[in-house]
């Protein structure tokens, strides 16, 4: 009988799992998870959406989804009857009744659970999946296509479950090549011991026919379906439906900080809020590259949604703020590989720089370097993806090339960044490299592991050695000091800093990692007599309404006798191209120092001076300082 919205429930089989040899149960189904420091939440929401991004159908845009919401008192009822149990130790049957809550996790656009029902055999690349996620554990993935390398999301989904009890309900095509609904439950529990015969902890309800237990399907599960879940299937589409009976909704396993550590209240509308805050900060920590359309695209790569009630949540602000900034990232690096055409700068303007990571001469991956000017920026009230804001949120975001999924965010320069200015960087391992990095991760798939040992280790050594490089390059060059007689001041890596003061329009072509004495950029100056120029690193006075912006330069010359210091300031234009601004434009106030001419001041030996000047708005600028002894005729 096919269950209508009035017809009652019709209890389905019970199927308890003996013990077998390797079977385990589900204490060691939680410690496959590993230690991580994620939440509960966390590890759910990362392991699902990647086993969902993993299960998407080619063209397609898949759908992935979170949804909780309070169970009425038909729901409850509902389950009670549906899902009766004789063992009462964890039951579910008759206290059904009291499941205040149901987390529904979904796809579309997905394969589905297909494959068969059983654990028959399956040969060759035939789908597997209803075996894989209903009927096994820990099936392993070692190619690194797909974000999740061990096949753990079902078991972050039982762990969240407070009766560790999941309805699944999938449409898939079946082995003909018809779409065909089917649904089942399952539950992962404590072993258990009856009638002398110890028993797994593991349960299906389904339709049992001896010692096999099979799903509803075709249009009983439809039916089933549609009354229990609140997302339906639209025609012709395919996916999976997860009901998490009686989500554990504590501030562990949300995930509170340790200034918000209280118990949460029976109010459910606190419940559902607090869910909701940890819910989006998960998605946007974990997910952020699905929610970043790709160069030249409209749709993000991922159609995510977050509901909790009949309240839809906003997982981007209207002020985007962080994000933003790793999503340019990221295109830098798409675009790089890609080989497109298209430039990609960060939302103030400024250049993004991609260099690419190499080990024995071979490209393991890229990292982007996204600085920011904190003048410019008008972020919004809280941003949960800003390191300067959420402790939580390293510098240096990680994530393989074709899954794109963050795998963390480290702190590996731990170096505060210049006054006024800061920086944020993607690095993203290449497509070919993926197995690699993926046999360093823990089941949780939340770090690359130096010590994993062999190969794969000694990538992720180099890895970090290489990406805190090319960044200390970038951003912290050796201070520019000089001395040496006949030869000229070179000012190469402090043009380097100062070239990204100002926002343009430009993406950097991808390189190895500069040195801090680079090629790039260096220019010569005139012979000195034994000069020492030492120069600080920029401070930002202040900020016109036209975006024009007014820096101080702190410099003093070492020695005994006076000397002239020759400022210069360039327009970096595409491909590295400048052109010299006129001093007169730059509105030079020499302190310290008395000006004797376009861009030059007298500095007397060992004091210290500056120099402040105005730039171009928006644009990216070249700053050069050279010294030469002053000989009374100059």
């Amino acid at each position: 009988m096919i269950p209508s919205a009035l017809t009652p429930i019709e209890p389905l089989d019970w199927y308890p799992k003996k013990f077998t040899p390797g079977d385990m149960d589900a204490t060691g189904g939680e410690r496959l998870l590993g230690r991580t420091e994620l939440s509960p939440l966390e590890v759910l929401i990362r392991e699902t959406a990647q086993n969902s991004w993993d299960a998407r159908l080619d063209d397609m845009r898949p759908v992935y989804g979170v949804s909780l919401r309070r169970a009425d008192f038909r729901f409850r009822g509902d389950l009670a009857r549906l899902l009766p149990e004789k063992r009462r130790a964890t039951p579910v049957g008759q206290l059904a009744y009291d499941c205040p809550y149901v987390l529904e996790v979904f796809d579309r656009g997905t394969c589905g659970l297909d494959g068969p029902v059983t654990l028959m055999p399956v040969q060759g690349d035939l789908p597997r999946n209803f075996q894989d996620l209903i009927l096994k554990v820990g099936v392993p993935r070692d190619d690194g296509k797909g974000g999740g390398t061990y096949g753990f999301g079902k078991t972050a989904s039982y762990a969240f479950s407070s009766r560790g009890t999941v309805v699944y309900w999938t449409r898939c095509r079946n082995e003909e090549g018809r779409l065909e609904h089917r649904l089942i439950a399952s539950a992962f529990r404590g072993s258990y011991q009856e009638s002398g015969v110890q028993y797994t902890g593991r349960h299906w309800w389904g339709r049992r026919d001896g010692e096999n237990i099979y799903p509803l399907i075709g249009p009983e599960a439809e039916a089933l379906g549609g009354r229990l879940f609140k997302r339906g299937f639209g025609a012709g589409e395919t996916g999976t439906s997860m009901l998490i009976i009686e989500p554990t909704l504590t501030p562990e396993s949300l995930g509170s900080t340790p200034a918000d550590e209280l118990p949460l209240t029976d109010d459910g509308e606190d419940i559902l809020g607090e869910f909701a805050a940890r819910a989006r900060s998960a998605i946007r920590r974990h997910l952020w590259p699905k929610l970043i359309p790709t160069p030249g695209a409209v749709e993000s790569p991922m159609d995510i949604s977050l509901e909790a009630g009949d309240t839809t949540v906003p997982l981007v602000d209207e002020k985007p703020g962080a994000i933003e900034l790793w999503g340019a990232g990221l295109n830098a690096i798409r675009s790089v590989r890609q080989r497109g055409t298209t430039s990609i700068a960060t939302p103030q303007g400024l250049p993004i720089n991609v260099l690419a990571v190499t080990r024995l001469q071979q490209t393991i991956g890229h990292v982007a370097i996204v600085r920011r000017i904190l003048a410019l920026e008008n972020p919004p009230n809280h941003d949960d993806l800003d390191p300067l804001e959420n402790p939580a949120v390293m510098r240096i975001s990680l994530m393989r090339g074709q899954p794109e999924l963050v795998v963390a965010t480290v702190d590996w320069v731990a170096q505060s960044p210049l006054e006024g200015m800061d920086w944020l960087a993607v690095y993203k391992s290449s497509d070919d490299w993926d197995a690699i990095y993926a046999r360093t991760e823990p089941p949780a798939h939340d770090a690359w592991v130096s010590s994993s040992g062999g190969e794969p280790g000694l990538v992720v050594k180099a890895t970090k050695q290489r990406v805190t490089k090319a960044i200390r390059d970038e951003m912290y060059p050796e201070p520019v000091v000089v001395e040496a007689e006949h030869r000229p001041v070179r000012t190469g890596a402090l043009s380097r800093r100062f070239g990204y003061l100002v926002p343009s329009p430009a993406v950097s072509a991808p390189s190895t990692p500069a040195t801090s004495e680079g090629a790039s950029g260096r220019r010569r100056g005139k012979p000195t007599s034994r000069s020492r120029l030492q120069i600080s690193a920029p401070r930002l006075v202040r900020t016109y309404e036209d975006g024009r912006q007014r820096q101080s330069v702190s410099f003093s010359v070492a020695g005994g006798s006076a000397s002239i210091v020759t400022l210069s300031v360039s327009l970096i234009g595409d491909e590295g191209a400048h052109e010299t601004l006129d001093a007169d434009e730059l509105n030079l106030e020499w302190r310290d120092a008395v000006a004797v001419g376009a861009g030059k001041a007298l500095v007397q030996g060992s004091q210290s001076a500056s120099v402040e000047f105005t730039g171009a708005a928006r644009r990216a600028l070249r700053i050069e300082m050279s010294a030469e002894e002053h000989r009374g005729d100059n």
